[in-house]
């Protein structure tokens, strides 16, 4: 697998090692090609063959890498949008509070429901309550709209409830997981912009 002339540089300018001078002690970059993916991504990586593993801060960042042959029989790499991993502790996707223009609706009251936190993976969500019925994962039609994209449906799984504080796992977003992605990836350059000051 050979990389383009464009994609080497990418990666150079990304990767390269900067002065000390201009760096901080925890503004570490490293790159690495992984041959598969980690279980704890599998997941959120689907289909995924290959993946490249960079290391920004306490994040690390697994692109994952679709090969196809082009007309003159050689391999193409493409780079897909990272899944960002908070590695401090947990090893999980990196989740951010309190999303700005992200909206659930549920369907069935046509309701917008406040959403506490967003992963890769799931969601918090405050959910309104009337006397002691709460909303029914199960039951109620969700549907996520991200930055004023296309609404994606989503079928939620309870993983806690406390009072009216849910916490669930995506079921199956296949056709939104690479929207999703690309929101969190954003979200996360933007949050910390000083990360990626060296970087890009």
């Amino acid at each position: 697998m050979e990389f383009s002339t464009e994609e080497l540089e990418f990666f150079n300018n990304i990767f390269a090692e900067k002065s000390t001078d201009c760096m901080t002690s925890d503004s570490h970059h490293k790159l690495g090609v992984k041959s598969g993916v980690p279980q704890n991504l599998r997941q959120v990586l689907v289909g995924s063959q290959l993946t490249l593993l960079a290391e920004i801060g306490h994040y690390q960042l697994w692109f994952p890498i679709s090969l196809s042959i082009n007309e003159q029989g050689d391999f193409s790499p493409k780079l897909g949008t990272p899944e960002v991993i908070d590695i401090r502790g947990h090893e999980r996707s990196w989740r951010i509070k309190t999303p700005k223009n992200v909206a659930v609706i549920d369907i069935f009251h046509d309701q917008k429901i406040e959403i506490l936190s967003l992963s890769a993976t799931g969601l918090t969500l405050k959910v309104p309550n009337s006397g002691n019925n709460y909303i029914d994962l199960q039951q109620y039609s969700f549907e996520m709209s991200l930055a004023g994209e296309e609404p994606l449906k989503l079928e939620l799984d309870l993983v806690r409830r406390d009072k009216n504080i849910v916490a669930a796992k995506f079921k199956d977003l296949q056709e939104g997981k690479e929207a999703l992605r690309k929101f969190l990836f954003n979200s996360h350059q933007l949050k910390y912009s000083n990360l990626y000051q060296d970087v890009i």
